[in-house]
């Protein structure tokens, strides 16, 4: 050691002047800013994305999850030209064959509240494959059941079983995988697909009945649907559940596993002999695939069975949860009137009532794709109006961001004009214009419903981010009560005032009722919602 570096050892240390100070501490920041200046000190690593999952995996799963979930639509409108066909085939009344399509509408109600949680918990895959696989066992056996009227209204339970909890899962796999600013972009393709099919179904219906002079081969042709479903569902859906997989990277195996991943290792396996010629590396690589959950969960419990039930309890989601029902309610009513209205005022036969059917439906495939991109649209329009950087939409925090005024922005035009529309149609009805003109307010009404409905489903399923497949099935439990209830009142209250003032008081209480819903939200269903995730442990 030379006599200059020995005497600065030896020396006291000198406090820094000011200047030296300021100096060193902007030589720090730099450091601190460019990594390659500082080697002690790394860079921090990018968050993870929302998604691991590819584009184009997600626009295979839009299409995958809007046939799957046709299920659920085109079971019940393939049913109704079939029920004069069954009443003559069981031997009972037209009524009694009614009451199995209020059977098939209580457990439509009720099973997507029970799996849409089991989805939640333990994975959105194994509980989608049993559902459509035990729809298929049911559709097999109403093909096979010639004379048993009780067999009839079992199977149409099991059915409804299996094919109502789907969309709710279907929804639930959307919000796994895309986050909520993109949401739109899979929602809109995916109901018009499932929306596409199940309009042929009352023509389809009727025209096999027809072909055949029975209803089995109707069963046989949904029993085709549900086994396509089932083999590709089994070969091709991953599992997507955030409680299992996160976003996607982590590895899991078993029922979790597609047949196509589990048939490659069974085909590895033989074509290796165990234990020669593998490194350790290897083997604890084969192991870690085979794992049945990547991080320890909460298992199901059956607290978990009501959880869509406690979501009505809660005051954000019951203005929603009120805008979904109400709005779909429009839809179910036309539906319901259809026939009757078509048959009494304009005479129409069943093939032609059947074709009748169709307008609504197209208007319901169109509302569905341009929901999607609206969806979309207006949750980028109001980022930016409230500064949110695009660029960072994976990363927003909805406990923070305006869901309430993206999801409606522009809802208030669309249910004046909803209102318009349905009230047109019960005076042209009532006064019986040429029927073209009910058939095309009839498109654009469903059209409208099918907008605010898949709109505020999407809101429902943003405000519960955590138990979306739960979210979506009580938004199920809630549509379907009030439709059966519109349903209920629709023959009384037409026969009391006609249907020019029954679709105008309908129509006026329900677009009240919708835009107090939004109104509502907008107002304090932001502080509501925080309010809530305070409260969350």
């Amino acid at each position: 050691m030379n006599s200059t570096t020995q005497s600065t050892l030896l020396e006291p240390p000198t406090e820094p002047s000011t200047e030296a100070s300021q100096n060193d501490i902007e030589s720090d920041n730099a450091s601190n800013n460019n990594p390659t200046k500082n080697n002690n000190e790394t860079p921090a690593a990018p968050a993870a994305a929302y998604s691991a999952f590819s584009p184009a995996m997600r626009t295979y799963l839009t299409y995958l999850l809007g046939f799957i979930i046709t299920l659920s639509t085109l079971t019940a409108t393939i049913y109704f030209p079939l029920i004069p066909l069954l009443a003559t085939q069981f031997h009972t009344s037209i009524q009694a064959v009614n009451l199995t399509v209020t059977a098939y509408a209580i457990a439509q109600a009720l099973a997507p509240a029970l799996f849409a949680s089991l989805a939640d918990r333990v994975g959105r895959r194994p509980v989608l494959l049993f559902l459509v696989f035990l729809y298929a066992a049911a559709s097999l056996g109403l093909a096979l059941n010639r004379s048993s009227y009780p067999g009839l209204v079992a199977l149409r339970v099991l059915q409804s079983v299996g094919g109502s909890p789907t969309p709710a899962l279907a929804y639930g796999i959307v919000a796994d995988v895309a986050p909520v600013a993109e949401r739109g972009a899979m929602l809109g393709p995916l109901l018009s697909t499932c929306n596409a099919i199940s309009a042929v179904g009352p023509v389809v219906g009727g025209a096999l009945a027809l072909a055949t002079a029975g209803a089995e081969w109707v069963f046989v042709a949904l029993l085709v649907v549900a086994a396509v479903s089932l083999l590709l569902a089994g070969f091709t859906l991953p599992e997507t559940a955030r409680a299992m997989v996160g976003n996607g990277e982590k590895e899991v195996g078993g029922v979790w596993s597609t047949w196509w991943a589990c048939g490659r290792k069974m085909l590895r396996a033989r074509s290796a002999r165990p234990g020669v010629g593998r490194s350790r590396r290897e083997k604890e690589t084969d192991s870690s695939e085979l794992r049945t959950g990547p991080e320890p969960r909460r298992g199901w419990s059956l607290r978990d069975a009501v959880a869509s039930f406690r979501i009505l309890l809660h005051k954000d989601a019951l203005a929603v949860l009120w805008m979904v029902a109400s709005s779909y309610s429009i839809y179910y009513t036309f539906q319901v009137a259809i026939p009757v209205i078509f048959d009494e005022v304009y005479g129409y036969n069943e093939l032609e009532i059947g074709l009748v059917f169709l307008p609504g439906l197209a208007g319901m495939t169109i509302g569905g794709i341009v929901a999607g991109k609206l969806v979309d649209r207006n949750y980028a329009v109001t980022a930016r109006k409230h500064g949110f950087e695009l660029k960072d939409k994976e990363k927003h925090d909805l406990a923070e961001f305006p869901i309430e005024a993206a999801r409606y922005r522009h809802c208030l035009a669309i249910i004046f004009v909803e209102a318009l529309l349905v009230i047109g149609y019960g005076w042209a009805v009532r006064f019986r214009v040429h029927p073209a003109v009910p058939i095309i307010l009839q498109f654009f009404a469903c059209a409208l419903s099918t907008l605010l409905s898949h709109t505020s489903s999407a809101l429902l399923v943003d405000i519960f981010p955590n138990t979306s497949s739960s979210a979506y099935a009580s938004g199920q439990l809630m549509r379907c009560g009030l439709s059966a209830a519109s349903a209920a009142v629709i023959q009384p209250l037409v026969d009391a005032v006609g249907r020019g003032w029954y679709f105008t008081m309908f129509s006026l209480f329900v677009s009240v009722t919708c835009a107090a819903s939004v109104l509502v939200s907008q107002w304090k269903g932001r502080e509501w919602r925080q309010n809530r995730f305070a409260r969350r442990p």
